[in-house]
């Protein structure tokens, strides 16, 4: 089995690009206002003859992003037509098709592989929170108070489905064997079954009402169909179910923390993530669950995890504070993120002292850009050499501040200094520990 090296992007807003390379890594990243929720990618999209693969990030505010590209990292934001927050999304086999859904019953979709959004209406004003590509057409989307949507026409047009339930649904799948089964999951151990194509439903939950569900393996991976599901949830709790969602076991998660999202890349790989940093993964199919020693000390709660549709694996993972991680048979760079304080243009450049100082383990800086171009900032030890590359990249004129987690360094006196075209200028810290 091959390693994985987990590499974490932490940036205080998501459009960011950066290239993945064996044992390298560029890494540009500007300004973004809102929280991202879920990140995905699409896993084949070659219908046409042509390769054209790329991710969804979705959030708040209506957010939607988008990267291209098979080996990088490239999120742009493009206009979703909402500014409802979106919690939820899946891109069809294929690639042409994405959906988004959200907050009072919000669903947009693209047909150009997310260049362009538009609204659909659903009749609904229900918290949606999960959708999901079927078979044939069929689309479904679930949301509180047990909102079950349904399309059969590709998404054009949706209808309200009886679901039998008033429980919040935070979670759907579907798996195309012969007759379609379709899979509902969600607060107090709910789990809803279809065999039907999603026009009814039959209660299967768990009886331990104390777990909420909030996940659901997509079943499709591109053209490869993962034979069993796996749901996930509060208390650490994974179960799998091996007849289409009829009956369901435990499995030891290792964990008791909460688990956010699961996602399976083959009938014997996955992984699962959730609060306080947690990321366990299996290669038996889901029998046991590990931890990576890489993933120690992740910030955050991890609410999403994908796979890239890259030649050498690679898997992204998302969590609340918009903390991109990275984890890939590749070795990458460390890079901690930037953040935009203002896109006023300053009347010229400057950097600010370091605060706090001392610090310990974390420190900021502010620097102001008065004009566009390649702007470097560096972190030298009391010798004079370059320790860390903290910002390597093309800027807008602004106010910046960035953040640097100096854990993995020794105390001592260290100097930091931004370079652009026409400014350089050096300053001193302490770090005390």
């Amino acid at each position: 089995m091959k390693k994985f090296i987990f590499t974490i992007f932490v940036c205080c807003c998501l459009s960011m690009s950066f290239t993945l390379e064996r044992g390298c890594s560029d890494v540009i990243v500007t300004a973004f206002e809102n929280i991202a929720r879920l990140i995905m990618w699409a896993t084949s999209n070659e219908i046409d003859g042509t390769i054209e693969d790329y991710g969804i990030a979705i959030g708040d505010n209506g957010l939607i992003q988008i990267s291209r590209g098979r080996d990088t990292i490239n999120f742009q934001p493009v206009n979703s037509g909402t500014t409802q927050d979106l919690k939820g999304a899946d891109i069809r086999s294929g690639g042409f098709s994405a959906f988004a859904v959200g907050n009072n019953g919000t669903i947009v979709r693209s047909t150009n592989r997310g260049v362009n959004w538009s609204v659909i209406p659903t009749g609904s004003t229900a918290n949606l929170n999960a959708v999901r590509f079927g078979f044939g057409g069929n689309h479904f989307a679930v949301g509180d108070n047990g909102t079950i949507l349904k399309s059969s026409n590709l998404g054009q047009n949706w209808s309200a489905i009886s679901s039998t339930t008033t429980r919040n649904l935070n979670a759907v799948s579907s798996h195309a064997n012969s007759i379609e089964f379709v899979v509902a999951a969600g607060d107090k151990g709910t789990i809803l079954r279809s065999t039907n194509f999603g026009l009814n439903w039959i209660n299967v939950s768990l009886t331990d009402t104390s777990v909420n569900i909030y996940s659901i393996n997509p079943a499709s991976v591109g053209i490869s169909q993962i034979t069993s599901f796996y749901i996930c949830g509060s208390q650490g709790r994974i179960y799998k179910s091996t007849n289409f969602g009829s009956t369901w076991i435990l499995k030891n998660s290792g964990t008791t923390n909460t688990l956010r999202s699961i996602y399976f890349s083959s009938e014997d790989s996955g992984a699962v993530t959730g609060d306080n940093g947690t990321v366990r993964m299996t290669t038996n199919g889901g029998e046991t669950w590990f931890a990576d020693p890489y993933f120690n000390n992740v910030p955050g709660n991890i609410t999403s995890i994908s796979q890239m549709p890259r030649s050498t694996k690679t898997f992204t993972a998302l969590s609340n504070n918009n903390t991109l991680l990275v984890a890939s048979e590749d070795s990458v760079t460390v890079i901690i993120g930037i953040q935009t304080i203002s896109t006023e243009i300053p009347k010229s450049f400057s950097l600010s002292q370091n605060y706090p100082n001392p610090f310990n383990p974390t420190t900021h800086f502010g620097f102001r850009i008065a004009d566009f171009g390649l702007v470097r900032l560096s972190v030298y030890d009391a010798l004079g050499k370059e320790v860390t590359i903290l910002v390597n990249q093309q800027l807008q004129p602004g106010t910046y501040e960035f953040s640097w987690d100096a854990s993995g360094y020794s105390s001592g006196v260290y100097f930091y200094k931004l370079i652009t075209d026409e400014f350089s200028e050096t300053r001193k810290m302490v770090l005390i520990k």
